[in-house]
């Protein structure tokens, strides 16, 4: 599997996707949106359309713009509400991880540094969590990925659906926070392991397990319980908690991996995935 991602790909070439929020903590982004909300109601504000606001809290530029397109919708652009809403939908992904259900999350995460008891709450230098960048799988080097499927999974490509496929690149301090993913399988393979951190954790194994990338080498796991063909094809399969994991702190060097989720769509009424596996 290496060699044939090694062959297919220019590292230099890839294209970030734009399915995931990896900044979603940086301040570095932060910053930047506070810049192009400021931008856009900059002029609103010089010709008194819109009040000034004196505050000196942090979200002055985006009560400005709410007020903006609130009240004077016909003043701001399609391409400005567009770029605002991403901005707005990006901050309310912070607030729910800073809630106390997203802090109960956050704590299942075997990087121990990143929590800190303080008395009976907990504290998380958000602006210390820095996460993987990552990129699109491309089409050519999938199309070959999915013929190779047949040899993890039975049923290959006429029971296994790609439904996200993407190259992962950690540099030092990069981390992903815990996570069940939405699919029913996860292949993650490892085209070039770090040189400390940057481990694949299960935290609600038993026990908790912390494993080791390795260059070629690779995790196949499942994120649902197999509910056989009684299941309601609509809601799809139960989410299996025990598959919620999350990638250690790179401590020094470079990780790169790819994550190819699948979605089990075959005849067989399936009632462990054990059954499926090649």
């Amino acid at each position: 599997m290496i060699q044939l991602v090694e062959s297919s790909i220019d590292s230099s070439a890839l294209t970030p996707t734009s399915a995931y929020q990896e900044d979603v903590f940086s301040k570095e982004a932060r910053d930047a949106e506070d810049i192009i909300l400021r931008n856009i109601v900059q002029p609103l504000l010089d010709d008194g359309t819109i009040p000034k606001d004196d505050s000196s809290d942090n979200e002055v530029a985006l009560r400005s713009f709410v007020y903006a397109v609130t009240h004077h919708p016909d003043k701001i652009t399609q391409d400005d509400i567009i770029a605002g809403a991403n901005i707005i939908q990006r901050r309310e992904a912070v607030e729910r991880w800073k809630s106390d259900e997203g802090l109960s999350i956050m704590k299942l995460s075997m990087d121990y540094d990143m929590i800190k008891e303080e008395g009976d709450n907990m504290a998380v230098d958000w602006d210390e969590i820095s996460l993987g960048k990552r990129y699109e799988v491309p089409s050519e080097l999938l199309d070959k990925i999915e013929h190779v499927i047949p040899t993890v999974l039975k049923g290959g490509r006429d029971s296994w659906t790609t439904t996200d496929a993407t190259i992962v690149k950690y540099h030092e301090g990069d981390l992903q926070v815990p996570h069940i993913d939405p699919c029913d399988a996860t292949l993650l393979i490892c085209l070039q392991p770090c040189l400390e951190g940057g481990s694949t954790c299960f935290p609600l194994l038993d026990p908790p397990r912390r494993l080791e990338n390795s260059r070629g080498g690779g995790y196949l796991f499942f994120s649902s319980h197999a509910m056989g063909q009684d299941q309601d094809d609509s809601s799809g399969n139960e989410r299996n908690v025990l598959s919620l994991h999350h990638g250690g702190r790179v401590l020094k060097g470079e990780k790169i991996v790819m994550q190819i989720m699948l979605e089990y769509n075959g005849d067989e009424d399936v009632q462990t995935w054990l059954e499926v596996v090649a």
